[in-house]
């Protein structure tokens, strides 16, 4: 088997660090390259690539670069940024990294809704200006007996679910996708249709894929399904909430209290007017942070890129369509 190319292809100011070494893959005859995009060396790299795993945006232009790479590598859950029409048409197979993070994902968004529920955000600030307010916090759930409801039950929800159970909370589901014995296994009820699952919750988690489907899935009308003293939270990907609803939702009363840990355009701007409210809480896009869930993912990635240099199908493939034109592997 001749050597392949491997290339890790990253932005100019990456968020976590990725180093790869040829050693990693397994006993595989690799030549290891890691370049930013919008260089000289990345085009010339890219144009030799076997595989490419990528950090940054795989769009038409990047994938018109790719000669003879037959597979590209997403580090990360999410593919919205993703040109999964041009990857197909030019036969590359497009991989994520699903199952990494997503207990880091969960833990955050269960600690927006506990942080919501105890208004300890707004505690805090109230604090640090030197107002002692007990009632202002009011009114409290007390979490045993209520109801959250996960809108989307994929590996965050359902390790979202496992956390929240042990506080009381009865917890139901909405997934059109999901297989019926994932509900039962997490005790989960499960509501097939969305706005009588908003309107029965006390507390909604949102943690689905954006794509046109799902923009704006949670707006207007959802919010005025939910309960006025309800709680949203979306850790998943920003666009899925339509903010400009949210900022309507919480000024009118139609709900309570919001968290979002993504927006849609990040970073979000200082001026945005959600951050002017005293019922609704931010965070950076933190949510998959962990001191092992850039390691995790990285090792998935790899495991998956290695894969495709031996010219097998991997796990976790977006576009499964591409089998009808996959380019040939060269051995």
């Amino acid at each position: 088997m001749s050597k392949k190319r491997f290339v890790l292809v990253s932005g100019k100011s990456p968020i976590v660090q990725f180093h790869v070494d040829a050693a990693a893959f397994d006993g595989l005859d690799v030549e290891v390259a890691e370049v930013e995009i919008g260089t000289e060396r990345a085009t010339e790299a890219l144009k030799t690539a076997d595989v490419v795993m990528a950090t940054v945006k795989v769009d038409a232009e990047l994938i018109a670069t790719l000669e003879r790479a037959r597979g590209v590598c997403i580090l990360g859950h999410g593919f919205d940024k993703v040109d999964l029409k041009a990857a197909t048409e030019a036969g590359i197979i497009i991989v994520n990294t699903p199952y990494v993070c997503h207990w880091e994902v969960a833990n955050h968004a269960a600690g927006m809704i506990l942080a919501l529920n105890r208004s300890l955000v707004q505690y805090d600030r109230a604090v640090h200006r030197g107002v002692w307010d007990r009632p202002a916090g009011r009114p409290i759930g007390p979490l045993e007996g209520e109801v959250a409801a996960m809108i989307g039950f994929g590996a965050i929800g359902r390790s979202l679910a496992k956390r929240l159970q042990p506080f009381g909370l009865k917890v139901i589901g909405f997934d059109p996708f999901a297989e019926d014995w994932a509900f039962r296994e997490y005790g989960v009820e499960r509501i097939r249709d969305l706005h009588e699952t908003l309107a029965a919750s006390d507390y909604v988690s949102v943690q689905v894929p954006f794509n046109e489907q799902t923009r704006h899935m949670i707006s207007d009308d959802e919010f005025q399904a939910m309960k006025p003293n309800a709680a949203l939270v979306c850790c998943g990907r920003g666009g899925v909430v339509d903010e400009d609803a949210l900022l309507r939702a919480l000024q009118k009363g139609d709900i309570a209290k919001a968290g979002l840990d993504v927006f849609e355009k990040e970073p979000c701007d200082p001026s945005h007017p959600l951050l002017k409210l005293d019922n609704f809480i931010a965070a950076p896009h933190a949510g998959g942070e962990s001191t092992i869930s850039a390691d995790w993912c990285l090792a998935t990635g790899i495991s998956l890129a290695a894969t495709m240099l031996r010219g097998e199908w991997p796990r976790y493939v977006i576009n499964r369509d591409v089998q009808r034109n996959l380019r040939p592997y060269e051995g």
